[in-house]
């Protein structure tokens, strides 16, 4: 079952990316699938280290290490290993709204979804409680993502700490660049005193 309108299947990597000066960077991500398939998406510095730290946490939970795989850590899990031949050869660029990620299929993969940040405006969930609910997952039919790809878990480790890496360049200032910091080992705030709390 397709999970998104256009599945690049099993990709050979997701390079990040940064263009401008420290302070005023714009984030993207670069991904080669099946060619000509290929994508352009325009992240936000928070999704990229957000969605690099879930997939470091997801792949060192203990349920992960000790071969359980996903359904011992309570994550989202894709079966179908024919998601991994791909059906879209479009080349397609749009600016990332909400992201998923998942096991599978197997346990040397994992799925990453990406929403257009535009369809997700014009299908602006409902407030109060009811758009909460909406927004954790519970909604009877939730948007379809615009693109999902898979990655080996050898490949999406050298993605996150590329991410790490780029996020902890640059000014250094903001929440993020100092979590990142941390999340790359290049500081530790309890040894160092780098960070005030």
């Amino acid at each position: 079952m397709e999970m998104a309108r256009h599945n690049f299947g099993l990709v050979n990597g997701v390079e990040p990316e940064s263009l401008g000066v420290p302070g005023k960077r714009v984030f993207r991500l670069l991904i080669d699938g099946s060619p000509p398939a290929a994508a352009t998406l325009w992240i936000e510095k928070e999704q990229l280290y957000g969605l690099s730290v879930a997939i470091k946490k997801l792949l060192e939970s203990e349920p992960w290490k000790a071969g359980e795989g996903a359904e011992g850590a309570g994550v989202p899990f894709v079966e179908d290993e024919g998601m991994l031949e791909g059906s879209s050869r479009e080349a397609v660029e749009f600016k990332v709204g909400r992201l998923g990620l998942a096991f599978g299929p197997g346990k040397e993969h994992v799925t990453l979804f990406f929403h257009d940040a535009l369809e997700d405006e014009d299908s602006a969930f409902p407030e109060g409680e009811e758009g909460m609910e909406s927004m954790a997952g519970e909604e009877e039919n939730p948007p379809r993502a615009m693109l999902q790809i898979s990655l080996q878990v050898s490949a999406s480790v050298g993605f996150v700490d590329r991410s790490l890496e780029l996020c902890a360049s640059g000014r250094g200032t903001d929440s993020v660049s100092r979590q990142a910091l941390v999340a790359a080992g290049k500081v530790n705030p309890n040894s160092n005193g780098h960070f005030k709390h």
